[in-house]
């Protein structure tokens, strides 16, 4: 776990320095992001992912999406109100799990290419409903529907998703796939300078108790329902194992990149996701620990 976290810590270190010290703006950046380089790490994650068909996986991850929104919406009211930006960060970092950068690492540590090939299939689910569903929610503003659909005709993932797909199906050039596995090699540490220069901006205890909240919400909720739907679904050994450490992981990079984009209280954001990367050093290990080398 050590070894996956430190060169995130560092990088986000680094970027902490170029906003507090450099005063470097975190919106270009951010932009950069969120228009070209996570559409490539989407495009070349599910292109390349070993994609086994398996229903169960596909069914664990939209039931634990499920109920970590469903959980995101009370906690959201009783924690934020009226203030509907908090209440849409709530629902992103809740809901959606760092189950690809961090997650697929992990799988591989603990369980070898068998749970990182369950992982891709979560990964794959949970792609799609941050395309949609994700964007849907940092994108409504309580006026209607318009908006919302628009937002998910413009934003670039869902194309993404559709592009990787038919990539699969019929292949690109090696061109091509050079051009876009470089730019996706290019998006985790350009999501985590941001991730820094986001969190060089963060001001007051207020923020920081309600990015607490959330981050032991998205460890400690997501990682019992995980437990829980293992115990429904009656997964056993590896595939229990798998589905378990990928809904107990911290809070997606790309939920706090919605925040940024829709300016959805991007300081709320970002302290959750670097509070729940941090804190998952001790859950993850714990539920490694209590899931033993066989899941």
């Amino acid at each position: 776990m050590f070894v996956v976290l430190l060169p995130t810590s560092l990088l986000a270190g680094a970027g902490w320095a170029l906003g507090r010290l450099g005063r470097v703006p975190a919106r270009p950046l951010a932009q950069v992001a969120f228009w070209v380089l996570s559409p490539a790490l989407i495009f070349e994650s599910l292109r390349t992912a070993d994609l086994a068909a398996s229903g169960t996986v596909v069914l664990f991850a939209l039931a634990h999406l499920g109920g970590m929104f469903a959980l995101s919406m009370g906690v959201g009211r009783a924690m934020f109100g009226s203030d509907r930006a908090g209440r849409t960060v709530a629902s992103l970092v809740l809901t959606f799990g760092n189950c690809g950068n961090l997650g697929l690492p992990v799988l591989l540590f603990a369980y070898g290419q068998g749970g990182v090939d369950v992982g891709a299939v979560f990964l794959a689910t949970h792609t799609v409903l941050l395309a949609t569903l994700g964007v849907a929610v940092a994108a409504w503003d309580g006026h209607g529907g318009k908006k919302v659909w628009a937002a998910l005709l413009r934003v670039p993932w869902l194309y993404a998703v559709g592009a990787a797909f038919f990539a699969r199906w019929v292949g690109i050039p090696d061109l091509l796939a050079r051009t876009t596995g470089l730019l996706a090699e290019g998006a985790i540490p350009l999501f985590l300078l941001l991730l820094g220069i986001e969190l060089a901006q963060v001001r007051g205890v207020g923020v920081a108790r309600g990015a607490l909240a959330l981050a032991l919400l998205r460890l400690v909720g997501g990682g019992a329902l995980a437990w829980a739907l293992a115990g429904a679904f009656r997964v056993q050994g590896l595939l229990r194992g798998s589905l378990i450490v990928e809904g107990s992981v911290p809070t997606a990079v790309n939920a706090f990149l919605l925040a940024s984009q829709y300016d959805r209280r991007p300081d709320l954001a970002a302290s959750a996701l670097f509070l729940s990367t941090l804190l998952s050093v001790g859950t993850l290990s714990l539920t490694l620990s209590l899931l033993g080398p066989g899941g």
